[in-house]
Order: C-alpha cells, then structure tokens, then sequence
C-alpha cells in the first residue's frame, strides 16, 4: 500500500489534538530520523485512534514532556530533509581519519566492527579529529553500522591526546567506545551535538569534555568510567566549560544536556564538575557511581548559574572520601547561583554526609530529595553568605 506523506500531515483542530503527558505513556529513545510508519503512529495516536505508541523511538521531538501537532510537525520535517549526503563506510583507522575530513552537511560515518588504533597526534593532540560541520537539517553522523558491536576508537597512550575531537556544529555521535588517551571526547565551539550511547573508559584525565563555547549539546546514555588513570585531579566523568584560570577557550558553555547516562564507577573526580560562566546545564534520570573517587567528595560540583540537577540516583558505593552529593560553589561573582536540585536519590556510606552543601556567594532551590540512610540532620547545609530555598523537604 501507497503512503502519502502530504496525506499524513493535515492540520487538525486543537480539541482534537489534544497534550497527552508522558506519564502516561512508556518512551524508548532511538535514533533520530523517523520513517513514515512512526509519523502515521504519532498521528494515530493524538487523534486517539490507538491509545500506545511503538516503542522504536522517542516520539517527544521538542522536549516539552508532552506529545502534541508540534512534535508531528518536527518529524515531518526531519523526514521531508532526511539525510541524502554521502555514506563512508569505514573499516580502519586510515579510512576514518579520511572520512573525518571530507563529511559535508548531510553525510554519515559509518564504522564497521572493530578497533581503530592510532598513534598520530593532529590538532590538539587529537587521534581523531574534524573541523566539519552540520547543519540543523542535515547533521554529520558518525555512529557503529552494528550496535551490538561497537567500533572502539583508541589510542595507545593514556596520558597523551584525545580520542575523538570535533570543532563543527550539529554532530551526531552514536553508538561508539573511545578509550586509551588522556581524554575521551572534547567538542570545541561545537554546539546541537548529540552524543548517544557512547562508552567512554580508560583516559587519562577527563572522560567527555564540552568546552570552548560548546553549547546546546546533548549527552544522552553515555557509560564513562575508569577516568583520571594518569592524573585523578582531572578525573571527571563530564566536565561542561572551563575554569576561570584556563585561557584560551570560551567559557560560556550553556543550556547543554547530560542526561540517563551511567557515569563512574573509578572516575577518580567528580562524575559531573560544571564551571563557573556556564549557564542552564541539565543533569538528569543518570546513575552515578563514587567507588574509586579520590580527588573529589562530592558527585557533582556545580559553579554555573541556573543549573537543574534532577531524578538522579547516586550510590557512594562505601566511599567514605565523598561528604556531599552536590556542591555548589562561587568561583566568580554573581556565578554559582539560581541553581535547582531536586528528586534525587542518594546513597551514603555513613550519616553524616549532605545531600547539597552551598558555599558563600552562591543560591539554590531544594525539593524532594532523598537520603540513604535517612538521616534528618544531614540532609542540607548553606554557609553564611549563600541562600538556599527548601520547597519540599522529603524527610
């Protein structure tokens, strides 16, 4: 049978199209290009002709934890501009630093099963790099042709390098394994890239890096663990911006996403450290783990304004080097402030560890936390100079 795709996209009342939240239904994030079965479902769906949703994909395409005509829209228009560029089915180190430098607007990267071993430091130090860039309608992808068997890209120095180094806008980078260099993935002034279900372990210093102005990014299933191998100081699982002694780089990395990713355990800093002049970072639904912390005591440090910590879960794994879950810090003034945490669950090794902890100089809104072991005295603490706001207490 003949689909139309025109056909699919009549504009329908409001009271027919009506808001259904996703808590009524079950989501599974997949891919990010739709096909005309999956646009049909969404329309069945909202004109309440069927009352589920496949579970192929995340039909909810501008974020709004809701499923409504704008959603359908954006998926026919991902569909209408579908990827026609090129795609370089690579095989070897040699074929994939080739791919790297000539993907255009539209191409993908398709990496065959195996290990891509290099010893050959370009820019910054970079095993693997591009200066390419996308574009909203057509972004570069490189991804693994088979899920199941993830191509691992990797050096040979874990105290050298970085595995994989983009400077291009609207990247998509799915389903690979970087490890053995001093740093996993770093995106430089690259902003709409989308990491999905990488697996990044065995760096030297950080695991994933958004830095130089890299903003509106989006880390989503990440597995980062086994940081910090050469030097734990510098250990992080996900670092956002840089510190205000760094120069060189731009330090306003915002509005960037980390979210149902597994970081730790043995990231030897934080999972999450987010720096001072960043703006509207977002850590949620991830899993954090704090055995093989030692340069840190806390999972998440937050020095940036307006940062949302949420519906994580956080499991100490005994570790009795980490005091706090997260801490929020003023390094500059007027940044470390406005920040929200909320519904999240966190494991002690003892009774005496909090939950957030705000230094002088910074603000933040609690709600709906959980402590265990519970523990009423040690749920928050805010040092003279900071301003913390408790909603909900879920003590």
């Amino acid at each position: 049978m003949k689909i139309s795709i025109k056909s699919l996209f009549t504009f329908f009342t409001a009271t027919t199209l009506c808001q259904i939240t996703l808590s009524d239904v079950s989501v599974h994030a997949a891919g990010t290009l739709p096909t005309i079965e999956q646009v049909q479902a969404l329309q069945q769906f909202l004109l309440r002709k069927t009352t589920t949703l496949p579970s192929d994909m995340d039909y909810d395409w501008n974020h709004d934890d809701c499923y409504n005509v704008t959603d359908l829209c954006l998926m026919k228009q991902a569909l209408l501009s579908a990827n026609t560029g090129t795609v370089f089915s690579v095989s070897n180190s040699t074929e994939l630093q080739q791919a790297l430098h000539t993907v255009v607007a539209g191409d993908t990267i398709l990496l065959q099963p195996g290990t891509y071993e290099s010893s050959e430091y370009g820019a910054k130090a970079a095993l693997f790099s591009s200066s390419q860039a996308g574009t909203a309608d057509q972004p570069i992808t490189i991804k693994s042709a088979d899920p199941e068997q993830p191509a691992v890209l990797k050096g040979t120095d874990d105290s050298k390098g970085i595995v994989l180094y983009l400077t291009g806008d609207y990247w998509n980078i799915e389903g690979i394994v970087c490890s053995n260099a001093q740093k996993g993935i770093v995106l430089d002034h690259s902003n709409y890239t989308y990491l999905k279900n990488v697996e990044v372990y065995e760096t030297g210093q950080e695991g994933i890096h958004l830095r130089d102005g890299s903003s509106y990014c989006v880390i989503d299933g990440a597995n980062v663990h086994d940081t910090g191998l050469t030097n734990a100081t510098y250990g992080e699982g996900v670092y956002i911006g840089s510190a205000k002694t760094t120069t060189g780089y731009a330090y306003n990395c915002d509005y960037n996403v980390v979210k149902n990713c597994t970081l730790g355990p043995n990231t030897t800093a934080e999972c999450v450290d987010i720096k001072e002049y960043t703006t509207g970072n977002r850590i949620e639904n991830c899993t954090l783990y704090g055995g093989g912390m030692t340069e840190t005591d806390s999972f998440i440090d937050i020095k940036g304004n307006e940062t949302t910590v949420q519906n994580n879960i956080c499991d100490s794994q005994g570790n009795t080097t980490i005091t706090d879950a997260f801490q929020v810090h003023c390094q500059v003034e007027g940044w470390g402030c406005d920040n929200m945490i909320s519904n999240n669950t966190v494991s002690f090794a003892g009774t005496t560890e909090y939950i957030v902890r705000c230094w002088s100089g910074t603000s933040c809104t609690v709600q709906k936390n959980l402590r265990i072991p519970e523990s009423e005295d040690a749920m928050y603490r805010a040092y003279n100079g900071s301003t913390m706001t408790i909603l909900e207490d879920s003590q």
